[in-house]
């Protein structure tokens, strides 16, 4: 083994860098070398890389315990591609471009949780299987599995963390990613449990803010609009009930378990009342809404269609919130009129007159403080139920304070003014 690649090992930091070190310096030096220069046959390749795998995984290990996770290493020697088109493999210089030409012969990630195979099997996913952490954190954990059963089909774990449970019944959880995969509009739901979710893998990318607002909201317009009209035209499943709104339902639960937050209970609790009762006299839930319609909450294929993912927060709710926090920026005034107005006619669809594109664009503008609102409130609740992050969930808190008072004033009481007077109007 060579001296600089051990030096290299002992002074990673993070789990990231062990993959980098391992792979593009272990597989290059002691993989295609051999092969290529030894005219080492392919068994006698991988006997040595299993060798010097060995031989590293404690000092893995232990790296990887001292950033609270495992590592878990699996070489096979059928993901080794045939020695003769390694032959300019020498050439390659970065770790992706091994990897990409060596497959996945090496895979370093944080082990099954073992609740992942019961939950597997339980979904007729039996055999062996490969777990890869996507998503890990105060929301859920959320896994990646290949699974030799399903022919290169990976499926979905999401494991329920406590916040995510303190905001949603035990009985109503996931209920609306089974009614929304079913529809079409989200990933099939293979498994419900009151923990744990398994689901087919969504193929393709999040999209991000600016893709919302390129060219004048294109993909939103043409493509996100119509997907929501149909997702707010889903009947609410039960057992979820009808009020108070999801928003309010969990905006409560945060609530009860924020006090000693960074920011004082009574203001929040003051502010969210004054919200509830300013939108509760002009706006009514009455969609089957998604709750946090971020931007990062919709997958895009490479086919251009859009799928909806993360439903923890869904239930009867808004139109108009849904609509804001997928336009939502960290700056003021994130969607022009016009465009706004573009998008509420195409999701409105045939019942698109004037009056309605224009009632349904002013209780849109209406929901942008409660937008930054609910973050402040979950920031808060999350700071005094993640202790160990603490610091960072207060400085989040606060930003979202901030943002929600930026809006909260003047702009908001005119935006309620205006769809009463347009309410009123539409009464005559």
């Amino acid at each position: 083994m060579h001296a600089s690649l051990h030096a290299e090992i002992f002074k990673c930091r993070r789990i990231g860098q062990v993959i980098e070190v391992v792979i593009g310096q272990l597989i290059l030096r002691l993989v295609l070398r051999p092969m290529c220069h030894c005219r080492a046959s392919l068994g006698q390749a991988m006997r040595m890389f299993k060798l010097q795998l060995s031989l590293l995984r404690p000092r893995i290990h232990r790296i990887a315990a001292s950033q609270g996770c495992e590592a878990t290493i699996v070489a096979s020697q059928r993901s080794l591609p045939c020695a003769h088109a390694l032959s300019d493999a020498m050439a390659v210089r970065s770790w992706a471009r091994a990897v990409a030409l060596l497959g996945s012969v090496f895979s370093l990630s944080s082990p099954a949780d073992p609740r992942i195979g019961k939950l597997l099997r339980d979904a007729g996913v039996e055999g062996p299987y490969r777990a890869t952490e996507l998503e890990s954190g105060f929301c859920n954990d959320v896994f990646r599995v290949d699974a030799d059963a399903r022919d290169g089909a990976p499926v979905v774990v999401k494991l329920f963390s406590g916040m995510a449970k303190a905001r949603c019944d035990a009985a109503c959880r996931g209920v609306v990613d089974v009614a929304v995969g079913a529809a079409g509009l989200g990933p099939e739901i293979l498994l419900r449990t009151e923990d744990a979710l398994v689901c087919e893998f969504v193929a393709g990318a999040e999209i991000d803010e600016a893709a919302v607002h390129a060219n004048d909201c294109a993909l939103a317009v043409d493509v996100l609009a119509p997907k929501l009209r149909r997702l707010h035209a889903l009947p609410s499943p039960p057992p979820l009930p009808r009020a108070p709104a999801a928003l309010w339902r969990g905006v409560d639960a945060m609530l009860g378990g924020a006090g000693g937050g960074p920011i004082a209970l009574e203001r929040l609790e003051r502010e969210a009342a004054r919200m509830r009762r300013a939108v509760g006299a002009v706006a009514e839930a009455d969609v089957l809404g998604h709750g946090d319609l971020k931007p990062s909450n919709v997958m895009l294929g490479a086919d251009g269609a859009a799928t909806f993912i993360d439903f923890e927060l869904a239930g009867p709710n808004y139109r108009g919130y849904d609509i804001f926090k997928l336009f939502r920026t960290a700056g003021p005034s994130p969607v022009s009129d016009q465009n706004l107005g573009r998008f509420v006619e195409a999701y409105l669809g045939e019942t698109a007159s004037a009056s309605a594109v224009d009632h349904v664009r002013l209780e849109t503008r209406l929901f942008e403080p409660l937008t930054w609102l609910e973050a402040a409130i979950f920031f808060s609740f999350a700071s005094v139920q993640l202790p160990e992050k603490r610091s960072e969930m207060a400085a989040l808190a606060a930003d979202r304070w901030r943002a929600y008072e930026a809006v909260a004033g003047g702009a908001f009481d005119a935006n309620v003014r205006a769809l009463e007077r347009h309410a009123a109007v539409e009464r005559r």
